[in-house]
């Protein structure tokens, strides 16, 4: 009988779902789970983030060596409260933030959830430790460019706080 050996109803029943969890679109409260640095599928040098949250799901988030590596590597820093430049990725383990998450493109006839941007788990956008001790303070002051919202809302926001008094009608 060989692979049928075991299955029964209960024991079908009662095993785990096998640890097939996913980050749903939107917010997933995360740590970094594990660092990998490797290459691209096009050979450039990238760090492979593993965020994991406390249901079990894990996801990859890819900062690849190219143009926006450097504003991908500052919104990681911030979100994790790591200081700007620290390249001690052992110590980035652990770390906690908001992994926002949206569909991804189609895979062998499934979507599954990418990352979309990360943002602090407490405290406004854009507040960053200055220094490597200095913890966030949620009650600390909003200076005009910082707020919560979506990517949307921050956009509207920045373009309406310009300063630039448009008076054509379209």
């Amino acid at each position: 009988m060989g692979f049928w050996n075991g299955v029964t109803p209960q024991a079908v029943a009662n095993t785990s779902d096998g640890g097939f969890k996913e980050f749903k679109v939107g917010d997933n409260e995360a740590y970094v789970k594990s660092i990998i640095e490797k290459e691209s599928e096009s050979g450039n040098p990238m760090l492979v983030i593993i965020f994991a949250n406390d249901e079990g799901a894990e996801i990859r988030h890819y900062i690849v060596d190219g143009e926006y590596k450097l504003s991908k590597l500052k919104q990681f820093y911030i979100a994790c409260g790591i200081p700007f430049g620290s390249n001690d990725v052992q110590s980035w383990i652990g770390k906690r933030c908001i992994v926002v998450c949206k569909p991804g493109k189609p895979y062998n006839d499934k979507v599954y959830n990418q990352v979309s941007f990360l943002r602090p788990k407490d405290g406004p956008i854009g507040h960053h430790p200055s220094t490597p001790g200095e913890q966030r303070n949620s009650a600390a002051p909003k200076s005009s460019n910082t707020y919560q919202g979506s990517q949307a809302e921050q956009f509207a926001k920045e373009v309406s706080d310009d300063g630039f008094d448009d008076d054509i009608p379209f």
